[in-house]
């Protein structure tokens, strides 16, 4: 028996312990549950047609916001580094080695925090630069083309990944150090306990959390059934439609809820393993089924062109230019990472026992940003390497046929087409599916009084916010709202500014007392 293995013999508790039904919390439930069915059935009596309205007040918020956003999370970068390279980070989160292997940690928190949006980003967002590239370049120039997955690898990299780690690194904190044993924002933030202010300010930051969970949910499930439903279209003739997308999503829903279900270790780890496999074959098949040498010659160039030029991209604002391309891309980017930061926050911070915090802050960030590093180098490389040599031209396919026909189109020039596909699709399905039994589990942990080291939350809350957690995007799938639910998660970002502030305050607080009292043991 292996050193992991003793210690969950030594220290699990007692089998009617773990038997015992965690009581649910039905001040964070009902709230949450009842404000979610108002928000997703509100679409059926509010116009969601008009994006250009949807588009101003997106475009209004990035640019008086822009600035400051680009700041915050250079910020957070900084106190991040500063915990992880500081005696903080010796402090082991728990007793004992780490709950799950360093290739099952890593695959869960990948899979969950990222999911299928890496396939559909990485085959195209390449293009979106090359059309509106950033500095002044000329669109469809040598230069444009040359920074354009440079600037994706810095949209999905390590400043993204530091504002998940950070939150997931006071969460732990506070759970596996502390042992509070309520798994909630408000615990991070101090508000717990005091005054019934407090604590209601506290209750209210939890279910704003819910919501947003489920919004991020709604996004991710509203986007991929579309996407999944071209590619059964282009496998078996079966034509796109609304009740196609619905049908996707329910099994996408009965996919997530056995995953769910069965737990961390029999359903969100397994699940995340094959994803995993199947991701990384796949992203070889196209490496070594194309230009080999282009793409990684590519990405090595885009590597040093993002390390360059780090530092300006962080700050970029284009005052004199007015391109609105820090504004569209980035500011917009850093708005999502940070709607998301509860959520992933919370979720890596579960699986991370037995770590040390700066093993937790280097894992993360680096190995986080590596693996979407090599997603965007390969995709991005294939799609960029097809277009320059006049093989498909996916940014006209894009202007002319929409998204989704240029990603099957580009995957259609693979050799087996028709194979290559149907992995998609199924890759396409198990990523989805990890983020959101991740989520599921996450909204049922929120919902319970107590939550201890051994505790799952009861199947009941499981399988309830799986049911949930579904209605938003079939609502959304039928009335079309997608780009009302992204202004939703933008506008949503903003009070998380704040809650992450407070997060990092008493953070410091605390540990400052806990390293007075303990010296933590050196890696």
């Amino acid at each position: 028996m292996d050193q992991r293995n003793q210690f969950e013999e030594t220290t699990k508790p007692p089998e009617n312990r773990r038997r015992h039904l965690i009581g649910m919390d039905r001040n964070i439930i009902v709230p949450g549950l009842v404000l979610l069915l108002i928000i997703s059935f509100s679409f059926f009596f509010i116009d969601v047609s008009g994006t250009d309205h949807i588009q101003r007040v997106q475009d209004f918020l990035t640019l008086h916001l822009g600035s400051f956003y680009l700041v915050y999370i250079f910020f957070l970068l900084i106190v991040l580094c500063v915990i992880g390279f500081s005696k903080i980070g010796n402090i082991r989160l728990g007793d004992g080695p780490p709950q799950y292997s360093t290739a099952s940690w890593i695959s869960m928190l990948f899979c969950a925090c990222i999911g299928s949006s890496i396939l559909y980003w990485g085959l195209l967002e390449w293009a979106f630069y090359v059309q509106s590239p950033p500095f002044g370049f000329d669109p469809m120039s040598r230069e444009a083309a040359e920074w354009s997955v440079g600037y994706t690898m810095f949209h999905w990299g390590i400043s993204g990944w530091a504002t998940y780690c950070l939150a997931a690194v006071i969460i732990a904190y506070f759970f596996f150090v502390k042992k509070i044993s309520i798994f909630r924002i408000s615990v991070s933030c101090g508000l717990l306990s005091g005054p019934k202010w407090r604590v209601r300010l506290g209750r209210c930051i939890d279910i704003f959390v819910i919501l947003g969970l489920c919004s991020g949910v709604a996004v991710g499930v509203a986007i991929g059934a579309p996407m999944l439903a071209q590619g059964l279209h282009e496998l078996f003739g079966i034509v796109p439609s609304t009740k196609e997308n619905i049908v996707i999503a329910i099994f996408w829903s009965i996919l997530f809820s056995v995953a769910t279900l069965k737990g961390i270790d029999k359903g969100v780890k397994i699940l995340s393993n094959i994803n995993s496999i199947i991701a990384i074959a796949f992203i070889f098949y196209i490496l070594f089924c194309s230009d080999t040498t282009f793409i990684i010659n590519n990405f090595t160039n885009s590597v040093g062109i993002m390390a360059q030029n780090f530092l300006r991209m962080s700050f970029y604002t284009d005052p004199i230019g007015k391109s609105g391309f820090p504004q569209s891309w980035t500011c917009f980017y850093w708005a999502w990472w940070i709607s998301y930061v509860p959520v992933m926050g919370l979720f890596i911070a579960k699986i991370s026992r037995g770590r040390t915090i700066r093993q937790m802050v280097l894992g993360t960030t680096l190995l986080g940003s590596l693996g979407c590093w090599f997603f965007q180098a390969i995709l991005g490389g294939y799609g960029l390497q097809m277009y320059l040599t006049g093989q498909y031209d996916t940014i006209q396919v894009i202007n002319t046929q929409g998204d989704y026909a240029a990603i099957m189109g580009l995957l259609k020039t693979l050799p087996m087409p028709s194979l290559v596909i149907a992995v998609f699709i199924i890759l396409a399905f198990i990523f989805m599916a990890t983020t959101c039994d991740s989520s599921a589990y996450i909204l049922a942990a929120l919902s319970c009084h107590k939550l201890s080291l051994y505790d799952e939350p009861p199947k009941a809350a499981r399988l309830l916010w799986c049911i949930a957690s579904i209605v938003w995007p079939i609502i959304l799938l039928l009335v079309g709202g997608i780009e009302v639910v992204k202004l939703c998660s933008i506008i949503g970002s903003i009070p998380l500014l704040f809650i992450i502030t407070a997060m990092i305050w008493n953070f410091f607080k605390d540990v400052k007392k806990y390293l007075n009292e303990n010296q933590p043991d050196s890696m």
